[in-house]
Parts: C-alpha cells; structure tokens; sequence
C-alpha cells in the first residue's frame, strides 16, 4: 500500500519520512518532479549517500539534467519498477511536494498522446474549418467554450482514443491516504535552507549543468540574478504557497499545521497503522 507525506517546501518532511522509513522497513518513493534529475543534488535537498545506505529511494537520479523530464515519464518509471503491482502486496512512503505527481497516482493518469503529424495539419485550420471537421468525421463538438485550442484537443482526443494511456491502478487507503505537512514558519525555514545551499555550493553545482532542458530551467535557482539568495528565497517562497494551494483541494490528504515533527508523524502512523 502506499502511503504519502506531502508537505510545504523545507517543512521537515524529508528528514522525517527517512526516519519513519527506517523505524517501519518502508522503501520510500520521492513524489518531487526535480529530484528525477541527476546532478542537482543541492538544489533539490536530496537524500544523502548515508540515507540511500539505509532506504530505497525511488524517483532520484533517473533523468539527464537535458532531459524534459514530464509526468508520463514519472509513471512510466513507476511501471517499470513494478510500483503499481507491488503496492498491493508491500507498503511503501511517497514522499514530496509535486502536487501533479499526486494527483496523477491517486485518480489512475488518463493521457491521450498528440501526433505532431496530425497536429501541424491541424494547427493550419481555423475554427470554422475545424468545425467543418468535426461535422464530417461526426466527432461530438465540446460543450464548453469553442476555441482553436479546445477544437484541435477534442479532434485528437477521438481520435486516438484507442491508444490513450492509462496508469495502472495502485493500492491505497480507501479514504485519507497520508498528511501535508504545513508548517507555520515555512518562510524563515526557506531562507535557512537556501543560505546553507549557498554555503554548500550551490553555484558550483548549478554552473556544472550544461544544456539544461525546459523543465530545468524552471527550477528553483535556474536563471537568477546576481542575488542568488533574495531570488532563490522570492521563487521558494511563491512554490510553497502553490502547494498548499494545491493540496487543500485535493480531499483526501490532511493537511497539519504544526511546527513539531511528532504530531506530524503521529498523523501519518494514524493512517499507516490502520
């Protein structure tokens, strides 16, 4: 079964999955969208070597830092290590921030591919020709605003319906399936954090990375300005407040507000331990 603790940036989470991990033989799978990618160690507050000694991870290192790196490709990796499979006979701690990543695991990921083909001859219709489409191929218009965008989605997704990508099903708890661990003093936490990556060498680890890819770029600490430290903190900052956002719409995590780290994990154990 898998279990998750999510949770604001520099809340603590990491250091406590590992902790609970070891105290319950879980292998722990990393529910961060930048961890994926090798070299960025620092910037993404990896485990270190000593940990990976004492857990499995997954979800680290598995993707070259020029590598657009996406949510299928996420859980494509988790099929090939059997995750969907083996959550049904083991338990394992999801760990992280990425509320996409989630989201994706908990509702089974339905994704209908693009043709680029199909696409670029698509592409140079406009919507009257588009519609025009629609009508001779007798696919069902959308009912919600027409646009060229929403026109040419619907067009591919009847389309390639039959070749649509679905995530295998996954065992978790039938109602809350793990905590988001919201801690108060998120911001002074962040800056604590960032002035230790710094100190850690953070510059020299962002300036080996070469050709980083799209989804690299977008990362905390990716182009910045000379003040590295205000930048990397204002950027922080601005994901911390996207998370909580995020996983308070999502009903079946519970969200804890506290600074102590033993209320967290008594919540978490609530669920495990069920």
């Amino acid at each position: 079964m898998l279990y998750f603790l999510t949770g604001i940036t520099a809340s603590g989470k990491s250091n406590l999955a590992h902790k609970i991990a070891i105290d319950k033989k879980l292998d722990i799978i990393s529910l961060d969208s930048m961890a994926v990618y090798k070299g960025l160690d620092i910037l993404t507050a990896k485990p270190t070597d000593v940990m990976q000694s004492q857990v499995l991870y997954y979800g680290i290192d598995i993707a070259e830092p020029d590598q657009n790196f996406s949510v299928v490709d996420y859980l494509n990796y988790l099929i090939e290590m059997e995750i969907p499979e083996k959550s049904f006979k083991k338990d394992y701690l999801v760990v992280g921030g990425t509320g996409l990543y989630f989201r994706s695991l908990i509702n089974s990921f339905e994704f209908r591919p693009t043709d680029p083909a199909m696409r670029s001859e698509l592409e140079r219709l406009n919507v009257e020709q588009l519609l025009k489409f629609h009508e001779i191929y007798e696919i069902e218009p959308p009912e919600i605003e027409i646009n060229k965008r929403r026109l040419i989605r619907n067009i591919e997704n009847s389309i390639l319906e039959d070749v649509k990508y679905v995530f295998p099903p996954i065992c978790v708890p039938e109602k809350i399936v793990g905590v988001f661990w919201n801690h108060p003093d998120y911001k002074s936490r962040i800056k604590y954090r960032t002035k230790e990556m710094v100190n850690n060498g953070l510059l020299e680890e962002l300036n080996s990375i070469n050709n980083p890819s799209k989804t690299v770029l977008q990362a905390i600490g990716m182009n910045l300005s000379q003040d590295i430290e205000e930048n990397i903190n204002m950027k922080t900052i601005r994901l911390a407040k996207k998370q909580l956002t995020w996983f308070k719409q999502e009903d079946r995590i519970k969200i804890v507000e506290t600074e102590d780290e033993q209320l967290v994990r008594k919540e978490l154990e609530k669920i495990i331990d069920k």
